[in-house]
């Protein structure tokens, strides 16, 4: 019955694959490159493919860096990806001038490998992770950039969300692992449930904002022709995420979706300055949680959690100045595959492969400097994304989901670790931030305005058909 369920899941995602390309006839066949990259971070590492499934593992440190497997996929794709960018003339020394302060955040981080307690291991990953960019380059250079980056992550749902439920159903070696505590855990095509209700945040939101662009173009209500495909991936995505039991993603994606999906007095700039500033502070307030206990603790236990964040402020608190150095850090991506992340192990009396918090992990990785960058990464994009968001001439609903996305990774990010992480979320953050200005922008802005004139000539001809 497993087989028979794994090739009618297969059949099913080809024929959903089939009716997106043919519903997107202007993107090339190179965007396949991002896809199946996307379709990795979505799932598991190639490495991870070949293991088998089954069991309880976590890497530590930079020792998944080192699987040659996954080296040379890494190098594959960025090299592919960097060759069709080139061809398309794409001017790479205009976008990294564009993008100043992610340069800053990269470059500092290339800087920490001269402090890093493993020099390879560190290049290894900031290459990886820098390398992204080229793979958004592709999707940049296509004719409609927006469409490429809607048939990226829908196509990745086509495939991974069948494969999640099967796997979960008729393939426990690879549909649900041990945790440490001995409990079974649904983690579908993922490798633990907290990534499986990540994945499901991000395809969510991407099947909502290929709708409502549809919807605007169509210039129907917002309950009028509704795809079935999306519902199907839709409905198949939330009980995934109900099975993951991850309650930051949905959280996450309450949030993600009120703010793709308000209304216009919910819009203004005040209200975008106030979410994300609240946002950004987040994390100052959730280390000071214990003196506003009072306050939060109400709200923590409403989403299911106790003070400990289940168990994740036991973590942060064995990270003290003594373990790192607090100005610099330890170097990008070293810290606990090295004698500070061992002692906590030691002392807490369990394999700990994170800190369970982005920001805690990066200020690890690179200390006050790096928060401080990570600190102006976000603030000019949030404040570049507000500016977007204010500019007249109707609703951005690509406005309102790079704003959704900032927000969604700044506020998951208080529970996961995935800033400068080579991992979906990251991923889609950086897609979202990013400038490629020249040739591109210039593509998307006619994409637009096209756009827009087809969207009035479609109201001016029914209002005359309704006369």
């Amino acid at each position: 019955m497993g087989m028979v369920a794994l090739t009618l899941a297969f059949a099913f995602a080809a024929a959903l694959i089939v009716r997106d390309c043919r519903r997107r006839p202007s993107v090339s066949s190179w965007i396949w490159i991002p896809t199946i990259f996307v379709m990795l971070l979505s799932s598991r590492t190639p490495s991870g493919w070949l293991h088998g499934g089954g069991g309880y593992y976590q890497e530590l440190g930079n020792q998944a860096a080192a699987n040659p497997i996954d080296t040379i996929f890494s190098a594959v794709f960025m090299v592919v990806s960097f060759i069709v960018t080139i061809r398309r003339k794409m001017n790479w020394a205009r976008v990294f001038a564009a993008n100043a302060a992610l340069m800053l955040f990269y470059g500092y981080f290339v800087l920490s490998i001269s402090w890093s307690g493993d020099p390879m291991g560190s290049l290894k990953r900031i290459v990886k992770d820098f390398g992204m960019l080229f793979l958004i380059g592709v999707i940049f250079s296509e004719k409609d950039p927006l469409q490429a980056m809607r048939a990226v992550y829908l196509r990745c749902a086509c495939l991974m969300l069948p494969l999640s439920l099967v796997f979960i159903r008729w393939f426990p070696s690879y549909g649900r692992v041990y945790a440490l505590n001995g409990g079974m855990t649904a983690t579908g095509v993922t490798t633990q449930k907290n990534t499986l209700g990540e994945m499901c945040l991000i395809y969510i939101m991407f099947l909502v904002w290929d709708y409502l662009e549809a919807r605007e173009q169509s210039g129907g209500s917002l309950w009028q022709r509704i795809p079935w495909d999306q519902v199907i991936l839709i409905l198949m995505s939330l009980w995934l995420l109900r099975a993951s039991a991850s309650k930051s993603s949905e959280l996450c994606l309450v949030i993600g979706i009120a703010l793709m999906i308000r209304w216009k007095s919910l819009s203004s700039t005040a209200v975008n300055l106030g979410v994300f500033w609240v946002a950004l502070l987040s994390p100052v307030l959730l280390f000071t949680s214990q003196e506003f206990s009072s306050v939060i603790a109400p709200i923590v236990e409403a989403l299911g959690r106790n003070m400990t964040f289940t168990g994740r402020a036991n973590i942060w608190q064995h990270i003290t100045l003594d373990t790192v150095n607090p100005l610099i850090g330890c170097g990008y991506y070293n810290f606990w595959g090295g004698l500070g992340g061992y002692a906590i192990s030691v002392a807490m009396d369990t394999t700990v492969p994170n800190a369970h918090n982005g920001y805690l992990d990066l200020y690890l990785d690179g200390g006050f400097v790096g928060l401080t960058i990570l600190s102006i990464v976000l603030i000019s994009n949030g404040r570049r994304l507000i500016r977007r968001l204010a500019r007249k001439g109707g609703i951005n609903y690509y406005a309102r989901m790079c704003f959704a996305v900032l927000i969604v990774a700044i506020v998951s990010n208080l529970a996961e670790s995935t800033l400068a992480r080579v991992s979906l979320i990251w991923f889609t953050t950086v897609l979202m931030i990013v400038e490629f200005p020249a040739k591109t922008s210039a593509r998307t802005a006619r994409i637009n305005t096209t756009r827009s004139a087809d969207n009035s000539l479609n109201r001016e001809q029914r209002i005359l058909a309704s006369r």
